[in-house]
């Protein structure tokens, strides 16, 4: 691949549900950012903002759904994953992509060791040496301790945090390009997400692999990721290098900020974003954060919702008064 070529480029991306006559309901719309070879990107915003959506558009899986990318570009090393069919998305899926789901404490199989679950992930792709020697690898790979213990027992005999690192490891079976870690600590303890975390850097250095990180907690995406990229009501409203994003560019982000549990005053009030986000694809005209934002004006309130604006790989905001930022 040429330089010039990204690993995955989200543009304008509409996903739509259909509905009863003939309806469709519009999940996400203006749904824009892209992803580098090996770098972290790390996607936050509200439950309902679209984030889990567009990662199950990565990796074909909206129709389990009743979902589908209706608009827009999804391309994966320049190929557009809108027209390809199952057999090429099953040479994708899970060997070239690697997915660790929302509900990877519940992910693995309760009725099959730990083993048998590795080997039926090592069984998609070709390899070297027994299966039991690779799945061995995989769990020192995600640094499990007593692997051939651990490789007979059920998922049930394991904490959580070993759980998600069962997971990690059938993701990683066929080291992929791209590995979506769709909030891989949620319901782990404060040190064992840390460690999760510490564990998917390592694997970032260590194979070259691509994340893409989902994650209501900005301190630690603010820690770990490469590039930032802000959801809110099915939209990208703003996207860029991490290091630039501790000066937002739009309103919602810095509502966000300033809800940051980490950044609250101890014993003081804890600030919340005001208002409610609105109802999946039951928009207003003009800015879908209109109701909610402090710096709103009124062309905010009419037309199309605002497109990013600035180039993009750069940093971007979906905001008409993005100067105004921090100055009133």
């Amino acid at each position: 691949m040429t330089s010039d070529v990204k690993l995955l480029d989200i543009n304008n991306v509409v996903i739509g549900i259909e509905r009863r006559k003939r309806e469709t309901l519009v999940l996400v719309r203006e749904a824009n950012f892209d992803v580098n070879y090996g770098e972290m990107v790390g996607i936050v915003g509200e439950s309902g903002s679209g984030k889990t959506m567009i990662c199950r558009s990565i990796i074909g899986t909206l129709q389990r759904r009743g979902a589908a990318v209706i608009g827009g570009e999804v391309l994966f090393e320049g190929l557009d994953l809108r027209t390809i069919n199952e057999a090429k998305w099953k040479s994708l899926r899970g060997k070239v992509i690697g997915y660790v789901p929302q509900s990877a404490l519940a992910g693995p199989n309760p009725v099959l060791t730990i083993e048998k679950q590795l080997a039926e992930a090592l069984s998609q792709v070709e390899g070297t040496g027994s299966m039991k020697n690779r799945s061995k690898e995989l769990l020192d790979l995600v640094k499990i301790r007593r692997v051939d213990t651990v490789m007979k027992q059920y998922p049930y005999q394991l904490s959580g945090g070993m759980r998600q690192r069962v997971m990690i490891a059938c993701a990683l079976a066929s080291k992929p390009k791209l590995l979506i870690a769709d909030e891989p600590t949620t319901g782990l303890d404060v040190t064992v997400q840390s460690q999760i975390m510490e564990l998917l850097r390592e694997i970032r250095r260590d194979l070259g692999t691509a994340i893409i990180l989902i994650s209501h907690d900005l301190a630690l995406v603010d820690e770990v990721c490469d590039k930032i990229v802000v959801m809110h009501a099915g939209a990208t409203v703003e996207v860029g290098p991490t290091s630039s994003m501790s000066k937002p560019r739009h309103p919602y982000t810095v509502a966000l900020n300033s809800s940051r549990i980490d950044v609250a005053k101890p014993g003081g009030e804890l600030l919340t974003i005001k208002g409610n986000p609105p109802s999946v694809g039951q928009w207003n005209p003009g800015c879908r954060f209109a109701e909610r934002c402090d710096y709103v004006q009124q062309d905010c309130l009419v037309g199309d919702h605002p497109a990013l604006s600035g180039k993009k790989g750069e940093h971007q905001s979906a905001c008409l008064h993005a100067d105004k930022i921090g100055k009133i």
